[in-house]
């Protein structure tokens, strides 16, 4: 017989005990003997009802807890998605304003020719310090072709494909640009030295040079135009006993942030 069998045959017994006394007049002359049954037939209830009281509120909490972990769940996989969507909004939005900016910037330098592209990679090692882009010779891509984007000079073309090309950065160590310090017109050329920095060279230890100084492309071997810049002194070092001082450089562009650019046509105005 099964518990809940033996209980329901239990309360129907106590139940008929206390009828059959109070059917027989019992409770007049034997009221205490009634409200002892009633007493122990409320402690036997109690007693019987107990487990399965207890049974049931641990199964309500077991219940309960699978019920809350399952909504943990659905948040957590919820929050996620959200996550990955304000990942995918803030990166549209990075794009949204670069776009912009390239656009804003061919607005204003309606005398080139540019050709917009963007990076497929860049070489990271030591050595070598340079990009492929995602255009080649069938969109109008050339060898020496001069590559810019809105801060500054970014390089030059040294290879060409059908749709990709090659771009040698201004901190390769192999780069040279002619260039000029834009307040004094004072002249040099810009290397690269490798690292994150670039150096202007063939200046003469007596001229005037500053930290701070703007340094653009002067125009001269017929590769960039005039007027773009290239970057700021940012340390200057004369040796009594060097003809030319040591300058060093800091880019305009971030070499390591590289992603939209342009390409500078050929129908452009190198020198004055």
């Amino acid at each position: 017989m099964g518990r809940s069998n033996t209980r329901v045959l239990f309360l129907f017994i106590a139940a008929a005990l206390i009828l059959a006394l109070i059917s027989l007049g019992q409770y007049s002359s034997s009221s205490f003997g009634i409200k002892c049954i009633r007493e122990g037939y409320l402690v036997f209830e109690r007693v019987i009802t107990a487990p399965f009281a207890f049974i049931g509120h641990i199964w309500e909490d077991y219940v309960f807890l699978v019920n809350a972990r399952e909504e943990n769940d659905q948040l957590r996989k919820d929050l996620t998605q959200m996550q990955v969507q304000c990942m995918i909004l803030d990166e549209l939005r990075s794009e949204n304003t670069r776009l912009r900016t390239m656009l804003d910037f061919r607005g204003k330098h309606e005398e080139f020719t540019l050709y917009p592209a963007s990076l497929l990679t860049q070489d990271i090692t030591l050595v070598f310090k340079t990009a492929v882009v995602d255009k080649g010779s069938r969109s109008n891509f050339f060898i020496n072709m001069p590559i810019i984007n809105p801060d500054g000079v970014v390089g030059k073309v040294i290879g060409v494909s059908l749709n990709t090309s090659q771009v040698l950065l201004i901190t390769d160590p192999n780069s040279a640009i002619p260039a000029l310090i834009e307040s004094t017109r004072i002249k040099g050329i810009v290397k690269g030295t490798g690292a994150e920095s670039i150096s202007l060279q063939y200046v003469r230890s007596s001229e005037d040079i500053h930290i701070g100084d703007k340094v653009i492309t002067s125009g001269l071997l017929g590769i960039f135009p005039k007027g773009l810049a290239i970057g700021y002194v940012k340390d200057v070092r004369k040796d009594e006993h060097k003809i030319f001082a040591d300058i060093l450089v800091e880019p305009c562009v971030d070499m390591q942030r590289i992603e939209g650019i342009f390409g500078i046509g050929r129908d452009v105005a190198i020198t004055d």
